[in-house]
């Protein structure tokens, strides 16, 4: 009976052993998490502090009403358009998000003291990339405290396997922002690029708003280029340019768009792919456009992508996205060529245009 209480005893003491280092394992492990996050979330503070008053720093106003503006812009928000009714949605989105376009535009006049102008464009566009890294940064900082007031591990977990994918990416809008007020090209802007390229010295004529097109002949067909107007950050009104074109010219048998693509892991940056359908990143309102009048006109819709990561996208362009510009540009006048003689063919630079002219040939380097 001793012996058999004393094995009992004993497991017993081994049991609560083990919950007492299973629970204290538990709260170190949690400890720790936090403490990584914590420090790596006050890192992406820093960074939105700091791209805040690189945006001050620029303004050609008052330093407080300038801090004011960019907290405004900052703490921006968009509220999605109502979906239980589908119908009518483009129409809608569409205004909400040229609504908020003009909403920063109107913000930049007032930090770049400017009406309007290349200026005006790419101070709208950091302020942009502004939003985009408070956001993100308030999100997070809210998981966290979420978590913490909770002590879900799980959601700690979550955090730590999105944590690097966003910091990256909150970088990378950093260095975008910086690319905007110096008007340098970003990787987004190798589609107004590659038409620049195919534009050469022809005449440029607005088509729409910060759109603009030209003319030209390539063997025996017409080419019509479409882009947004540069060199400041403008993403244009793509859509409406094309469907303007299409009932303009009449004869429309091809339309060809050129943009940006996302690479997988192990792609070649600046690897160059032939595709069909609209190339456009945009949320859906421009490219719809361009596929409702190529279904009514039964026009052929093939696309032309230059693959580079999300990271490239918004950063200062990459000479191996440089170096595709060429290659683009032949890829799009051999699809050209297959549109019958005597047809018009319009190819669409899409992207951000900073930093990139409308109408000057493209020399490289």
């Amino acid at each position: 009976m001793n012996v058999d209480s004393s094995i009992l005893t004993n497991l017993i003491y081994i049991i609560l052993s083990f919950l007492v280092f299973w629970i204290l394992a538990q709260l170190y492990y949690r400890w720790l998490l936090v403490r990584r996050i914590q420090g790596e979330i006050d890192e992406i503070s820093r960074i939105d502090e700091r791209v805040q008053e690189i945006v001050v720093s620029r303004a050609r106003c008052d330093r407080d009403e300038a801090r004011t503006i960019v907290k405004r812009a900052a703490n921006m928000f968009i509220v999605q358009p109502v979906q239980l009714d589908p119908h009518g949605i483009i129409e809608r989105l569409e205004n909400l998000v040229e609504r908020s376009e003009d909403k920063l535009r109107s913000y930049a006049r007032i930090l770049t003291g400017k009406r309007k102008g290349a200026d005006v464009d790419n101070m709208s566009k950091a302020l942009s990339c502004v939003l985009t890294i408070h956001a993100l940064t308030q999100y997070l900082r809210h998981l966290l405290l979420s978590a913490k007031k909770t002590n879900n591990l799980q959601l700690l977990l979550l955090l730590t396997m999105v944590l690097p994918e966003l910091k990256q990416y909150i970088k990378s809008n950093y260095e975008g922002a910086k690319a905007f007020l110096d008007c340098v090209p970003i990787g987004d802007s190798v589609g107004p690029m590659v038409a620049a390229r195919l534009i050469g010295d022809a005449e440029t004529r607005e088509i729409e708003r910060d759109t603009v097109a030209a003319e030209r002949e390539y063997k025996g067909r017409r080419l019509v280029i479409v882009k947004a107007n540069g060199p400041g950050g403008n993403l244009g009104r793509l859509g409406r340019a094309v469907r303007r074109l299409v009932r303009e010219y009449g004869d429309v048998a091809k339309i060809i768009t050129i943009d940006a693509a996302l690479k997988l892991e192990g792609e070649r940056t600046g690897k160059v792919s032939e595709g069909v359908g609209v190339a456009m990143g945009d949320p859906g309102h421009e490219s719809y456009k361009i596929e409702q009048i190529a279904a009514e006109e039964g026009i052929d819709l093939d696309a032309v992508a230059i693959k580079m990561s999300a990271t490239e996208a918004v950063t200062p362009m990459p000479k191996p996205v440089v170096d595709a510009v060429e290659e683009a540009a032949k890829r799009a006048l051999r699809l050209a060529e297959e549109a019958p003689e005597g047809s018009t063919v319009i190819i669409v630079g899409v992207g951000n245009t900073v930093g990139v002219p409308n109408n000057r040939p493209y020399t490289g380097g």
